[in-house]
Parts: C-alpha cells; structure tokens; sequence
C-alpha cells in the first residue's frame, strides 16, 4: 500500500469514487465526506476547478491566514484507490482544537477489511518525513472504527470536546510519531 498525491489523469477514478461516497449506505452520525472534507467540494465544481483547487491548498499564499496548507493523498493498493488521506501542516487553532492534523475515510467498498491502520501509518510517516514528531488527531466519540486505527497507530487519549456548532463529542489524540 502507498500514498499519492492525486493527478489530472485521475479524473475517471475520481468521479466514480465521489459517486461511490454519495451512494453508499449512511453511517449513522457520520457524514458523507467525514475526514475528506475536499471530496465534498466536487459538488460544487467541476474536476478541473477542484483539482487545482487542491494545487492551491499546498501554497500558504492561496489560503486564508487560519488555515492551513493540506496535501491530499490516494491510498492506493494493487493499482487500485481503497482511500483517501488529507494531511494539514500547520497547527492552527482550529485543528489543534478539535480538527486534527490528519482526516482519512476508507472507500465505501473497501471498508471493514483493515486498510485504514495501514492508510493511517503511511500519513504519520508523511509527518515524520518533514520532521514532525507528533500530531494532534480525533474522532466522534461513537466511532469505534476509527477510534481504534488511531489507538493501534499509538495514540494516546488526551481529552473530549464538545463541539457545539454540530452537536457531537470528540475523542482528542496525540500521536508521537
């Protein structure tokens, strides 16, 4: 299994992952686009515009001053996408609050057959790569898939929040890469 950032000439692969998110099955509490907040965008735009979109995510100066620079991966296995990855840089307040450095959702058909703590693993070793030795990320409460991959990867339980703009608990960790 391996990350990559995503290219123009996925666009085919991208639209019909996008079309699998919007089709499958509801998890309850769970939204659509939880933990890969860009797919949500391609509702809105066409590929091209999301795309680059993406592109300017990477560049601080494309951004507004309270977010922060993002990469979105592919987790790909046998030449085939089993997910997605989105790894913010910077710890800035909102993030560092409830939000978390890392969001990561299975693709529909794949889950429940383990890729996510290996999906997880290689986006902490994106962070160790540039030097980071720790990160802040979370999970709604009643998660339990989720709130496992991140205990098997060594997070470390460091408190709740109650984000009341949505109306759920979190589940806040540091990982030590």
């Amino acid at each position: 299994m391996k990350l990559r950032e995503i290219l123009e000439t996925d666009k085919e692969e991208i639209l019909k992952i996008y079309n699998e998110y919007i089709n499958a099955e509801p998890i309850e509490g769970i939204d659509t686009f939880e933990g890969i907040r860009n797919f949500e965008h391609l509702s809105k735009m066409n590929f091209e515009d999301w795309f680059q979109k993406l592109q300017d995510n990477k560049n601080k100066d494309k951004l507004p001053n309270e977010f922060s620079t993002q990469t979105t991966y592919l987790v790909v296995e046998n030449n085939e996408i089993v997910g997605i990855l989105n790894a913010r840089w910077e710890k800035v307040p909102v993030l560092m609050l409830f939000g978390g450095l890392i969001g990561y959702s299975i693709r529909p058909k794949y889950r429940g057959k383990g890729y996510a703590n290996e999906m997880l693993k290689l986006g902490l070793d994106k962070f160790k790569e540039k030097g980071v030795n720790e990160i802040l990320i979370s999970c709604k409460d009643f998660n339990t898939a989720s709130k496992k991959v991140i205990e098997k990867n060594n997070g470390i339980f460091e408190r709740n929040y109650y984000n009341n703009d949505e109306g759920y608990n979190y589940l806040i960790y540091i990982v030590k890469i």
